[in-house]
């Protein structure tokens, strides 16, 4: 049988083999993460009936042809577009026939419990700009050598993504009620970044000093200080790199160590987008 005469998998033949380039699974929160690249030069069967609501984010990739057929909603032909979002509702039977050069996707794995129990509606080529920019920026940081910027960010951005999934598409809590941060635990806080810097520091481990869960806790210490804490560690460490440039004579790859990044091209990268300048280039320009 040829490729043009293919069906949409309906059971009553074999699943055509996938063929997947890379893939990278997490789980962060509630979610179950996937970033995954598939060549689709052959054709490729798609197919979910889970427990679970799953949300795929089309990232890029040439497509020719995407049939679909739920077993409750649209069913047709579609094209993904860059930001194009697949909703396939739990307990929803759902099958795709691909082919074309590539697909780079990422998938969620929503449990039915975080919204709430609220029915999902099956959708094709959804759009939703939130969810979008939060597939695209976590296929980055999960695919990315890991430390504590990259699980903090990821965490950050999930957590966001959880609380709009739930205000967007599920019930919210009435029982969830906001908390602040005491003096006394913005202290506190400041204290243990500044003492670690040259270790893995968790959002697990800083909400704990808070005792707060990892949700609210966000929230609460950005009301405080103006900043995620991934971007605050993130600063906070940058400038101790900067005053190390200037105060010792430090190889600039210890100092990436020193305060706690992985590897000294990271370390550069990210020291550019704050002073706008290489550290080799900031210590030239000071001395």
């Amino acid at each position: 049988m040829t490729d043009h005469a293919l069906k949409i998998w309906d059971g009553t033949r074999p699943l055509l083999k996938r063929d997947v380039l890379t893939r990278t699974q997490v789980r962060i929160g509630q979610l179950d993460i996937i970033a995954a690249t598939e060549n689709l030069s052959g054709a490729t069967d798609w197919a979910f009936e889970e427990e679970h609501h799953t949300i795929v984010v089309h990232l890029g990739g040439q497509l020719n042809r995407m049939d679909c057929e739920f077993s409750a909603g649209p069913s047709g032909s579609a094209l993904p577009s860059r930001g194009d979002i697949w909703i396939i509702p739990a307990a929803c039977r759902y099958a795709a026939l691909a082919q074309g050069d590539c697909a780079r996707f990422v998938e969620f794995n929503v449990p039915t419990a975080l919204l709430g129990d609220v029915p999902l509606a099956a959708r094709v080529q959804h759009r939703d700009d939130f969810i979008f920019a939060a597939a695209d920026r976590l296929s980055e940081l999960i695919t990315e050598p890991e430390d504590d910027f990259s699980q903090m960010a990821s965490h950050a951005i999930t957590n966001a993504l959880q609380f709009h999934l739930i205000e967007s598409y599920g019930r919210r809590d009435p029982s969830t009620k906001h908390r602040s941060l005491t003096a006394l635990e913005r202290r506190r806080l400041a204290s243990a970044v500044g003492s670690q810097l040259d270790t893995r520091i968790s959002l697990g481990s800083l909400a704990a000093l808070a005792g707060m869960e990892i949700r609210p806790f966000t929230s609460a210490f950005k009301e405080a200080f103006g900043l995620s804490p991934w971007q605050y560690v993130l600063q906070f460490r940058l400038n101790e790199a900067a005053r190390l440039l200037r105060d010792t004579k430090m190889a600039v790859t210890d100092i990436a160590l020193t305060v706690g990044f992985a590897t000294p091209s990271h370390f550069s990268t990210a020291f550019t987008q704050r002073f706008g300048i290489p550290p080799t280039r900031y210590r030239r320009s000071i001395c």
